[in-house]
């Protein structure tokens, strides 16, 4: 399942450029716009995500009701988060080179997952079509790996090139702690993301973003839990969305069975 030629490592150089535009184009985008500007698009990948995969994937046709459970959980899920990034960072007024920036970033966020979902699945369908003894599918862990992998490359040799990588080690030679947390959060990021790609291949691409969307909710619940702080207004309203948002999707699922 890894790859071995130039025309098997392609599918994860296209993934792993998607990926790359939907995280550095929305970073960028916070010199024309306010981070919580920033907060509110990127809690709404959630209906674009069901898009692309109705058009990607064909079988997957979602209702109105569907769309509005999203909107919902969309809407919410970005009240949570806006409350708790009005103090970071300056203000900048919005500018549409920010807003085009976070709508391209945010195609590239509904993209990302449903093209995860391809590549496993594509993968499943020729290794039984050549084979069908053999079980040899693109799990999750390479496909995780195999876009790193490509990502630690382009990036490697930006920072030759950008003269980065020695000041890079210098740092990390003068910091010796430095290495332990970039560990640290190495760690963490690998296993958050193996367990969303297994999402992706358990359940699809919208089911994962869902989970995802919902996490900035459990997020914010659990830092009411750790550090004990007033309930604020945006956060009962928030709840109260994603409630009715949750709601409307699982009767709309009783209803289809």
């Amino acid at each position: 399942a890894f790859p071995r030629t130039i025309r098997d490592v392609l599918p994860f150089v296209r993934l792993s450029l998607v990926v790359f535009g939907a995280t550095a184009l929305a970073s960028h985008s916070l010199k024309w716009v306010t981070y919580p500007t920033k907060v509110v698009f990127k809690s709404a990948k959630l209906i674009p995500t069901m898009i692309v995969a109705t058009i990607m994937h064909g079988s997957n046709n979602y209702g109105w009701i569907d769309y509005l459970a999203a909107l919902l959980l969309c809407v919410g899920a970005a009240g949570y988060a806006i409350d708790s990034s009005v103090q970071h960072g300056p203000v900048n007024n919005s500018s549409f080179p920010g807003l085009a920036l976070l709508v391209i970033s945010i195609l590239c966020d509904a993209i990302v997952p449903n093209l995860q979902q391809q590549l496993m699945a594509e993968s499943s369908t020729a290794s039984s079509k050549s084979s069908p003894t053999e079980t040899e599918t693109l799990s999750a862990t390479e496909l995780m790996v195999n876009v790193n992998a490509v990502g630690f490359a382009g990036l490697l040799l930006y920072m030759l090139v950008m003269g980065q990588l020695l000041e890079g080690i210098r740092t990390c030679l003068e910091f010796p702690r430095l290495v332990v947390y970039l560990t640290l959060i190495g760690l963490g990021l690998s296993t958050a993301v193996l367990a969303y790609t297994r999402l992706i291949q358990a359940s699809g691409s919208v089911v994962a973003v869902t989970v995802a969307t919902l996490r900035k909710v459990a997020t914010v619940a659990l830092s009411y839990i750790i550090f004990p702080k007033p309930l604020l207004p945006i956060h009962i309203a928030s709840g109260l969305l994603v409630l009715v948002g949750i709601l409307l999707s699982t009767v709309n699922k009783y209803r289809r069975k």
